[in-house]
């Protein structure tokens, strides 16, 4: 499959981030904002890996806002209990995103899932 894009960007890494409550969105990238930058800033999520120690397989929304804000923007990804995702650019969608990335799973067991992205950063 052949990937154009008119725009190439920094590949960058966020830091792996617990989910540890139910339905409620945490923050696992946070698009940079520096007081120089010039025009928009966004960025494409390239890459998700997602541990799983909870006690049962789970669903992840992946989207934007915090709390009742939250908008779901990829579609779910099931995870299942004691086992390690990767998914690579070639499984997600092409979208851009303006603002911080946040995910959240609507049913959570008794651990944490943790999940990291790798975006690509344009602007």
């Amino acid at each position: 499959m052949l990937l154009l894009q008119a725009r190439k960007g920094v590949r960058l890494q966020g830091a792996s981030v617990p989910i540890a409550a139910a339905a409620t969105p945490v923050t696992i990238f946070q698009l940079s904002n520096f007081a120089q930058q010039l025009g928009t800033k966004s960025f494409r999520v390239k890459r998700i890996m997602i541990s799983n120690a909870n006690g049962g397989n789970n669903f992840i929304q992946l989207g934007t806002g915090l709390g009742v804000g939250f908008a779901a923007v990829l579609p779910d990804i099931m995870t299942v209990n004691n086992m390690d995702n990767e998914i690579g650019e070639e499984q997600i969608p092409e979208t851009e995103f303006f603002q911080d990335l946040t995910a959240t799973a609507p049913v959570l067991g008794a651990g944490t899932i943790n999940i990291q992205v790798e975006v690509e950063e344009l602007g």
